[in-house]
């Protein structure tokens, strides 16, 4: 009985673990479709629509740091251990993503589009930073 309920514990483990995997991994997908979006709409020289899109992305990015718990660094991921080592600076890159999106959230309720190409393309650097420091 005792092996059982160890086999079970491990097997609940691998389940959330893969679980959180492809919750993170889509919460990606989701963010980089709503980057595409705002990306052709700007293209377009507009700012109608980036209000929704810019306030999803700062929802996403609140929650991500969440979808990273220690036992979840197994199976198909990208995601680099680095991120238990460093959770601090991890945490902060997600805060300073969400913060870059409110801020070009508020720039598209203004229609300022030069504001909000400028807050787009620091997104895009976060992006960069993050990616460089706790990928595999």
């Amino acid at each position: 009985m005792k092996k059982l309920l160890i086999i079970f514990i491990f097997s609940a483990s691998a389940l959330f673990a893969n679980d959180v995997i492809h919750q993170r991994q889509g919460s990606m997908q989701d963010f980089n479709k709503l980057m595409r979006s705002a990306t052709q709409i700007l293209n377009d020289g507009e700012t109608q629509g980036l209000e929704d899109i810019y306030t999803k992305i700062e929802s996403i990015m609140i929650e991500y740091p969440n979808l990273f718990p220690n036992d979840s660094f197994e199976g198909k991921t990208k995601a680099s251990q680095n991120i238990i080592e460093d959770r601090d600076a991890f945490n902060i890159i997600a805060q300073d993503t969400s913060d870059l999106a409110a801020l070009a959230k508020i720039a598209a309720s203004n229609n300022d589009l030069e504001a909000v190409q400028q807050h787009h393309q620091n997104l895009f650097g976060s992006c960069k930073s993050c990616h460089s420091r706790f990928k595999n």
